[in-house]
Formats: C-alpha cells, structure tokens, sequence
C-alpha cells in the first residue's frame, strides 16, 4: 500500500462521544487485473459505506443518543390488556397522548427520542423512550404513562456505548404488518437533531487514530490492503474528562 498520499479523515463528536475515520481510496484504471479490480473494490465499497462518521441510521441515532451525556434514561412503555392497541395508527395516537401529558407536565420542549416495535418476545406493541433525567425522573414517567408498566434502565453502558441501543432501535425495518411499509418506526425530536455537530474533515499524512488510554468504551475496525485502507475508531470520553471540556 502507497504510503506517500495524504489521508481522507473526518470526526465527529456529540456530547462524550468521539467518531474518526481515516482512509486512502484506491484509484481504478482500464489497466487493472481482474484481482487488482476485486481488491480495490473491497476498499472502496467498504469507504463508500463507512467513510462519513454520520452515514447510517444507527450512525445518526447514536449521536443524538450521545447527546444526553451520562443522564439519559431509556423507558420501556409496556401495554396492558385493556390497552393494547389494534395496530400501528393508535400505538401513534398512544404515543402522542404522553408526550402531549409530558409537555404541559415539563411545561417547555425536551429532548426525545423513541422507537416502536411490535415484531418480537409476544409480538405485543411496545414503545421505548430516551429522556433526559433531568426533565423527567421515573417515577413522572411512570405517572404520565397511563396505559401498562415502565421500565427503565441507562441510555449508556460500558458493554455497548450508545450504540448498542442505536442498533437496537435501527435492527428492524418496517414488515407491512406490525409496521406499515414507509412508516418510520422510530425518530427523535428537532431539538437533538439540530444539536449534532458537523462533520469535521482534514488531510493529513498520517493514518494513525489516537484514542485515549481512560475511556469509558471503544472499538476500532480497518480494512486494508495494497492498494488503499479505512481505518475507524469510537469512544465515549470518560465523565472527569467530558465534564472538564464543558
């Protein structure tokens, strides 16, 4: 692999939350072999589906989840009997009956995000919320959800960051049943979208990304070969060290 060229690199960050990446695109020509052609390829499908940090829907999901720092709360709104809902239409109306109650109880807009499913366990409708905990504590959410039980547990965990839970509310698309084809079974408020840092991008000559030795959860991923490479690594800045950039 050519290492004279200067590398493609972006960042983007939310909240704790730190995402680079850093690649060389292979150049193709007429004169390449049948096994040059492949193995350009291999990078360049892998860069065109991954080199923007903010690409896929768990990508875009992940930062806005980033945005609740350490004191978002994900909430499971169960239905009981008498209220499960027939189908999507009035899960929706579900829906916006709470955050219609938790509007005029907060008094002011807030952060959210939620996710609609009904396709596994008991294949009973369900909806997940991620609030903020200082707009709402459980025992609210409890009183303003009227129709099942709530549970509640952490937006972040060192065994997954925040994108263990984009992943889960990304993992199914819509099946035409549970959820009606072109329906988006789950979004987030204008308030954390428009919150999402642009991407920063640079070139530079190294490859190399730095991740700190204290950090509260990372991964990194590459795909290289001779003829280019993506290299990608994502961490969430420790509490001491978010909070001393604030």
């Amino acid at each position: 692999m050519k290492t004279s060229q200067l590398w493609y690199c972006t960042r983007q960050r939310a909240g704790p939350l730190v995402k680079e990446c850093r690649a060389l695109r292979p150049r193709l020509s007429p004169h390449d072999s049948r096994e040059d052609h492949r193995d350009k390829q291999k990078i360049i499908r892998v860069l065109d589906q991954h080199s923007a940090v903010c690409h896929s829907p768990a990508d875009r999901l992940e930062l806005c989840l980033a945005l609740f720092g350490f004191r978002g709360t994900h909430y499971t709104l169960t239905f009981d009997d008498p209220h499960l809902p027939p189908n999507f239409k009035a899960v929706r109306a579900a829906l916006r009956a709470f955050l219609g109650r938790a509007v005029r109880w907060r008094q002011r807009p807030f952060d959210w995000v939620y996710c609609i499913e009904g396709r596994h366990g008991e294949h009973r409708y369900h909806i997940h919320v991620v609030l903020h905990d200082r707009d709402f504590a459980p025992a609210v959410v409890q009183f303003l959800w009227r129709q099942g039980d709530v549970d509640d547990e952490p937006v972040l965990r060192r065994e997954g960051g925040y994108r263990r839970l984009a992943e889960y509310f990304t993992k199914e698309a819509p099946d035409g049943l549970a959820i009606p084809i072109g329906r988006h079974p789950w979004s987030c408020s204008r308030s954390l979208r428009a919150r999402v840092p642009p991407v920063e991008k640079w070139r530079e000559e190294s490859g190399v990304i730095e991740i700190p030795d204290e950090v509260l959860w990372a991964r990194r991923g590459d795909t290289c070969n001779e003829f280019g490479a993506y290299y990608y690594g994502s961490y969430i800045l420790s509490d001491d060290r978010f909070f001393n950039l604030e």
